[in-house]
């Protein structure tokens, strides 16, 4: 559910899976559930309340707050926006001193002051003090933080496992940055040294090598491009990064001990899945195996990443897309406008800018009807038609009317709805 729509719905209320309206319409924003509770807006005034509909919680300061995480939320003061933690009474049991605040993880909390980051635990004594420039969640007792412009590692005891001594850490693949929390993939984390980043993403002019869990440096600062590690195996290049995306990359891969696998041959390339990865040579793609042999010759327009043992490519000859088996061999033929990936057993597909999805053999379990299909969730899926959104159940028979103008997927048998405001 997003904010950004809030100006344009009138009130908001909840619904039950037949349809019924569990809560009338009458709140300026509800925010998704959490721990039993959901933020909602009422006449300027933040509330929490549970799944009835009853008022449990109201603040007693004027200002915003989040939704709970380990029995505890986020609350934020309008006057000067400082922020504290309410327990689940609606009491302050942490007092507004911190100028941002997260949710709490394994009963840690990253907090800012004074522009400097550390942690706290629930009672909101510091077991980090702040200290960092920046800083992450941790997430499997790993946090990233930055000091002086350059980036390391910390335990949960705030000792550092690697001292700040990288230029870069890309523990995402969101190449616009650090994401939240730390992450790395098949136990490596790629770092950077050198060069400037790029405002559309990437750093030119560096050296990229991977760290494992201990922070030591395992495969050497020596390409000039790095991709994450699917399937024990990540894309990699050794040309230069043009900011402007001007100059040709040559992609090749290595394995986790840095052996390249392939040649530095491919025009791109995408990531492992299931033991295959999409590559492109001469405007074609095709699929290689985790030794680097080409086991689907480059002959298709695109070529999507293996999931359920099908891959979505687009068809040469036709521009339209079908499914192929990890020969190669052409499961679904190429028929639709677009295709996702596999998931439980069924597809998305769109065929004249209408959504519907397939099963694996090709055939329709909704027929392409709807603007958009969400995934499923609790037996239902949301769809919209006409700029009106309601709900399917998986045979595809509307379920729940096309009449909401806002709606969210169900959680715990209930769903958020909205309607707009009307001239």
């Amino acid at each position: 559910m997003s904010e950004n729509l809030e100006s344009e719905v009138e009130k908001f209320g909840l619904i039950d899976k037949t349809g019924k309206y569990v809560v009338e319409p009458q709140f300026d924003f509800i925010r998704n559930f959490s721990e039993g509770l959901a933020l909602v807006r009422l006449d300027n005034k933040v509330k929490y309340i549970d799944q009835t509909g009853k008022v449990v919680i109201e603040l007693q300061f004027e200002g915003g707050s989040s939704n709970f995480s380990e029995g505890l939320a986020v609350a934020t003061l309008e006057s000067n926006n400082k922020s504290g933690y309410i327990d689940k009474t609606g009491k302050l049991v942490i007092p507004h001193e911190f100028d941002y605040a997260t949710r709490f993880s394994q009963g840690i909390a990253m907090v800012m002051v004074d522009n400097k980051y550390g942690y706290i635990n629930k009672q909101g004594s510091y077991v980090i003090p702040p200290r960092f420039d920046y800083a992450t969640q941790f997430l499997e007792g790993i946090a990233v933080v930055e000091v002086e412009q350059k980036y390391g590692l910390i335990d949960q005891t705030g000792n550092y496992i690697v001292a700040p001594s990288f230029d870069y850490i890309y523990n995402s693949d969101n190449h616009g940055g650090i994401s939240d929390p730390a992450e790395f993939k098949d136990g490596l984390m790629r770092v950077g040294m050198g060069g400037q980043r790029c405002r559309m993403g990437g750093v030119t002019g560096g050296k990229w090598g991977y760290i494992n869990q201990m922070g030591k440096v395992v495969i050497p600062f020596k390409f000039a491009i790095t991709g994450e590690f699917y399937n024990g195996r990540a894309m990699v290049s050794m040309s230069s990064l043009d900011c402007e995306g001007r100059s040709p990359i040559k992609w090749g891969y290595i394995n986790s001990s840095g052996e390249y696998i392939t040649q530095l041959q491919f025009d791109r390339a995408n990531n492992f899945s299931e033991g295959l990865a999409a590559v492109e040579i001469g405007g074609k793609w095709g699929y290689i195996d985790l030794s680097g042999n080409l086991v689907v010759q480059p002959q298709f327009k695109s070529g999507k990443e293996f999931s359920e043992g099908l891959a979505a490519i687009r068809s040469s000859e036709n521009g339209l897309y079908g499914y192929i088996d990890k020969t190669g061999k052409f499961v679904i033929s190429p028929q639709f406008s677009g295709a996702e990936n596999f998931s439980g057993g069924s597809a998305g597909v769109e065929v004249n800018d209408k959504r519907g999805s397939i099963d694996k053999t090709g055939k329709y379990l909704i027929e392409p009807k709807f603007d958009a299909i969400s995934e499923f969730s609790e037996g239902l899926a949301l769809v919209g038609l006409h700029k009106k959104s309601g709900y399917i159940d998986k045979t595809g028979k509307v379920v729940i009317e096309i009449k909401f103008d806002i709606a969210a997927l169900f959680d715990r048998g209930i769903a958020i709805v909205g309607m707009k405001k009307r001239p």
